[in-house]
């Protein structure tokens, strides 16, 4: 599932929990769905932000053996 996607039911979640009219036994459900997606979505933004890491050093990586080949 697409982190957007992870996000729009995080949201809906929270907004059922909110109004306040679930049964303790339901929002401990609701709760619980709404931690995994946290989770799912934290993991997504690490996956991220790794890529993007990559990227970046491997665009200095570039960048300094040009500046080496220049000197």
């Amino acid at each position: 599932m697409a982190f957007e996607e992870h996000m729009k039911q995080l949201r809906e979640l929270t907004q059922k929990l909110e109004q306040g009219n679930l049964s303790l036994e339901e929002a401990v459900n609701v709760y619980t769905q709404g931690m995994q997606l946290a989770a799912a979505c934290q993991e997504e933004l690490q996956t991220a932000k790794l890529q993007i890491s990559k990227q970046t050093v491997s665009m200095q990586e570039k960048e300094d053996a040009a500046d080496g080949n220049e000197a």
